[in-house]
């Protein structure tokens, strides 16, 4: 049916070894399953990255999760198999793994941290966010330096080539959409109240503060768990584009919201149909196909008064 199409069957039959997308599907759906949850829940949290304005805070965090799984790594070689022995380093086995608790504990904790606001002038939350961004991106990269035998996964969490995830995460990551999901129901008026007016909100007996980081967990939660199965890099991209296409095509937060997260789940599934097609790498690919999604924004906001 679709070889009748003359475009549209052309673009969806494209052969890559010999098999169409949809041939290899069976294969490649543990990856594809993967960055669509991954897109549905960062495109949801994307609206608070962009609206509070705290994008560099989701690039921090992204970093300091990448530096603890690296941590993990360096840990592994350093303490070797009789720690592993002693039951000190967790087995890959099992739904939470080594790189996933130390990624969990960086990322958590400073999220706890950067939710409350500094009150040091010299040393503002944008400093220390800097800070944060570029110490654990060179950390990171002196231990790939040193751990030749690990490149190859420390490299594929940072750039995101995920083809195959495994059952255990796939798990995680439906548990961290429920969780997740659960907690923005429920507390979704709260959030959004002390989000953009938290002076009424703190006036009107909210405890800001605590909600406050409870939303920054959630983040860094996310965060980490998404980089463990599918790289830092998608992560990024669909905390920030989704929501910023959404964003710049409505004023209404509701719409924004489902807006960002279909955006998201259009990027991970065209990103990794191009990614099979032509043979690109995955993570780069979903951003590239995130970066289409600007464009109706950027035109309304060009041509608009």
């Amino acid at each position: 049916m679709l070889e009748s199409i003359p475009i549209i069957g052309r673009l969806l039959l494209a052969e890559n070894g010999g098999l169409t997308f949809w041939e290899a599907l069976p294969i490649l759906q543990s990856g594809v399953v993967a960055s669509i949850m991954v897109a549905l829940l960062a495109g949801y949290l994307g609206i608070y990255v962009i609206l509070k304005r705290i994008v560099f805070v989701s690039a921090a965090l992204s970093q300091i999760s990448s530096l603890g799984i690296a941590f993990f790594f360096l840990g592994s070689a350093l303490l070797g198999s009789g720690a592993a022995s002693a039951g000190l380093l967790p087995a890959e086995e099992g739904i939470v793994n080594g790189p996933l608790l130390s990624s969990l504990f960086f990322g958590c904790v400073t999220a706890s941290i950067l939710a409350v606001q500094v009150g040091e002038k010299k040393l503002t939350r944008e400093s220390i966010l800097g800070i944060g961004y570029a110490l654990p991106a060179g950390l990171v990269f002196l231990i790939l330096d040193k751990l030749a035998a690990e490149t190859h996964d420390i490299e594929n969490i940072l750039f995101g080539n995920v083809i195959f995830v495994p059952e255990r995460h796939l798990w995680l990551l439906a548990g961290t959409l429920v969780g997740v999901f659960s907690i923005h129901f429920l507390l979704y008026k709260r959030f959004v109240y002390i989000s953009f007016d938290p002076e009424t909100a703190q006036a009107t007996g909210s405890n800001v503060r605590l909600l406050n980081q409870l939303l920054f967990v959630t983040l860094a939660f996310t965060i980490s768990v998404s980089i463990a199965a599918i790289g830092a890099l998608p992560v990024f991209s669909f905390l920030v584009m989704p929501a910023a296409s959404a964003l710049m095509l409505t004023d209404r937060l509701k719409i924004a919201f489902s807006l960002s997260m279909i955006f998201g789940v259009l990027s991970a599934a065209i990103g990794f149909y191009l990614s099979f097609v032509y043979s690109l790498p995955t993570g780069p690919a979903m951003l590239g196909a995130a970066g289409f999604f600007l464009i109706p924004g950027i035109l309304k906001r060009g041509l608009g008064p």
